[in-house]
């Protein structure tokens, strides 16, 4: 920015200005690293759509909390009356911008993805911007947004912007960051994206000590470091993993482990329809093993050896809907793989019968489909996730750099905000919870198949546990 003694001209810096040079038929997609300017290039490209489209010009701007929203509000605010002057209003209420021209500017935060909904529901919008994308509402909710965009004679256009981390942050990496080049088109879902991404080093007007407080995480959180620093989406990772899991130590190439190293390998799913089904083949080792680069993986440990994770190809946080049935091939081959039958476990709900004893649960239509699983000892989330903290601890977790699906979304899971023993249920924990499965095992007790035309017969009380499939 700089000023003459009669005006204040305001000067993009140089990736704001690749930002608006950007076809207005493009999504955009900012995510880069902290400081990078993102925030006031979405100020920028707001600026223009109004003064462009003026009285047809319906723009939607949200952000997950309502102080950061105001914080953006206020600094509009500056933008709009530096361009339009005092003829800009603000309607405090409803937290819509009026401008002059006839334009309109509605902000509005989404603590929930329902208060959300209800406040766009009946709506028309010619540009919807998504700030803080990382943080929520969860993305079907995003791509719902989208419906809301209908103006005849306005390029329609939605933006999203956000920094690495987040419940979002592997469902918005493996849609638009991984496998694209920055500033170069891409289609996605019949749309033309754009993955726009920057760091501090693109903004000149940060001051020095700002850059300075990024050299702290260098020493504290290397990963976290190359993630707010340098926009490095493959390096974050979640709070609720952070300073236990590191993949240098923990991800090894299966091809240097054979299935003959393992004890036992099992089959363990997370069931899901509408959410990703999750599915993981691990095991135990039954001796040490000398990795070519020298790393050891001692006897015991426990090992994430291959995964099938069905999800909707456009949206990982998403389910396919398909059943058992169909799903059942997927994981004979996975088993197949290394030389395995596909028997192991699966989340004891998916014993459930909802509509009685006569129907079919979840679990009888994999058994049906020759997937052999017996109900997982689940018990309480957090000594589950306890537990398999302290294998990582230990050196006694690995993960096979195949698995490309648990290695994007497990390490980067956050904490619970309102339990932060817990991961936020809200992020994409499916493969976790496959594998707190597996380390957990099989429930223990005899386990009984029958048809149950009748109710089964009491037996004595031994203490056992019996489990009726």
């Amino acid at each position: 920015m700089s000023s003459t003694t009669s005006e204040t001209v305001i000067r993009p810096t140089p990736f704001q200005a690749t930002v608006l040079s950007i076809p207005e038929d493009h999504f955009i997609f900012l995510g880069g690293g902290r400081g990078g300017g993102k925030s006031f290039a979405l100020q920028l490209l707001i600026l223009r759509h109004c003064n462009q489209y003026r009285h047809r010009a319906r723009v939607l701007v949200t952000r997950r909390r309502l102080k950061s929203l105001l914080q953006f509000a206020e600094e509009l605010r500056g933008l709009l009356r530096s361009a339009y002057g005092s003829g800009v209003s603000y309607n405090l209420n409803d937290n819509i911008f009026r401008v002059p021209n006839g334009a309109t500017i509605q902000l509005t935060h989404c603590e929930s993805s329902a208060a959300l909904q209800d406040t766009v529901q009946g709506m028309s919008f010619s540009l919807i911007v998504v700030d803080e994308a990382g943080e929520g509402p969860e993305l079907p909710v995003i791509d719902s947004l989208a419906l809301t965009l209908r103006a005849p004679g306005v390029p329609l256009r939605m933006i999203l912007a956000g920094n690495p981390g987040g419940a979002n942050h592997s469902a918005l990496a493996e849609r638009y960051v991984t496998g694209r080049d920055p500033f170069a088109p891409f289609e996605f879902a019949d749309q033309k994206w754009v993955y726009a991404p920057s760091t501090v080093d693109d903004n000149p007007h940060l001051p020095e000590p700002y850059r300075k407080n990024f050299e702290v995480l260098r020493h504290t959180d290397p990963a976290l470091y190359k993630a707010h620093r340098h926009g490095d989406w493959s390096a974050i990772v979640g709070d609720y993993f952070g300073g236990i899991w590191f993949p240098d130590r923990a991800v090894f190439d299966h091809h240097e482990v054979p299935p003959e190293m393992f004890s036992t390998l099992k089959v363990s799913i997370d069931w899901g329809s509408a959410a990703p089904c999750a599915s993981v083949l691990g095991g135990r080792l039954a001796y040490d093993v000398r990795l070519s680069d020298d790393r050891v993986m001692p006897r015991g440990s426990w090992v994430i050896y291959d995964e099938h994770f069905e999800c909707d190809p456009n949206n990982i946080s998403r389910g396919t809907g398909r059943t058992p049935g169909q799903i059942a091939p997927a994981l004979h081959a996975m088993a197949a793989r290394s030389r395995m039958r596909a028997r192991g476990l699966i989340d004891s709900a998916a014993e459930a019968r909802t509509a009685g004893r006569a129907e079919a649960s979840i679990a009888d239509l994999f058994r049906a489909a020759g997937v052999r699983v017996s109900p997982a000892k689940k018990g309480a989330r957090v000594p589950r996730f306890e537990h398999l903290k302290s294998l990582m601890v230990n050196g006694e977790f690995f993960v096979a750099s195949r698995c490309r699906y648990w290695l994007a979304t497990v390490p980067a899971l956050p904490r619970d905000p309102r339990n932060p023993e817990d991961v936020d249920t809200a992020a994409n924990d499916h493969l976790l919870d496959a594998t707190s499965y597996l380390i957990a095992g099989a429930s223990q007790g005899p386990v009984r198949v029958s048809d149950f035309n009748s109710a089964p017969s009491r037996l004595p009380d031994t203490g056992n546990r019996v489990i009726y499939i």
